[in-house]
This record gives structure tokens, sequence and C-alpha cells, in this order.
């Protein structure tokens, strides 16, 4: 493994996971250590992102408990190194993700408490 860090967003059709996805987007294009996987993609043996989940660490970025991405993960024989929780993230700065297809002001506040976090994570593991 080398210092490459993979982001798994939400995919569900929630304003959580829209906020997830854009965060974990936008964090790919920033850094050039940090790479996004579709869990949808491997959900459906994409080869590109099971190896990347397979070969490097992970972040997963779950709109809520169930944590989907991780669980999607497991099928593939990748694991995950951090779970991070944004129903619970967003409820501890007292926002509120609004839009599920398209984000407005108040998710771009969310996408950015969420990539700060992600960030921390990232620099801890």
């Amino acid at each position: 493994m080398d210092e490459k860090i993979v982001l798994c967003a939400c995919s569900g059709m929630n304003p959580r996971g829209e906020v997830s996805r854009v965060s974990v987007y936008d964090l790919s294009v920033e850094h050039a250590d940090i790479e996004y996987c579709c869990v949808v993609a491997s959900g459906g043996n994409f080869k590109k992102f099971i190896d990347l989940a397979q070969n490097h660490k992970v972040i997963a970025v779950n709109g809520c408990e169930n944590c989907c991405p991780e669980t999607i993960l497991k099928t593939k024989d990748a694991s995950v190194e951090y779970n991070l929780n944004v129903k619970q993230l967003l409820e501890e700065h007292d926002l509120k993700a609004e839009c599920t297809v398209r984000i407005n002001e108040n998710d771009e506040k969310c996408v950015n408490v969420i990539k700060n976090e992600i960030l921390k994570i990232k620099k801890e593991i």
C-alpha cells in the first residue's frame, strides 16, 4: 500500500448521500493523494474501484449508521479503515442536509464540515 487514501461515499437517495458524494468528489479533485471509489460500481464488480479499495486505506463516508459502503466493500474483500457517520457529524454541528440531487447554500456548509472531518481522519490514519 502507498500513501493514497480512498474515499467511498454513501449512494443513498437522501440529502446526506448527496453531501457525502459531493464532499468525496471535491476532495478527490483537490488532493492528488485522494481517490474516490464508487460504491455502486464496486457492487457491480467494476475492477478499477475494487482494486482501489483492496489496495489502499479506505474511509467510508456514510449517510447513516447502516454503513452501506463498508457492507458492499466487504463483499469484494476490501476493508474500511474508518467509518464516518455524516448524520451524526452534521448533528454535532447543528446542520441538516436538505437536497437530494442538487445542493444549496446550506448543503455547501454541510460539505465543508464533512471535507474538514475527512481531512482530519486522513491525518490520523
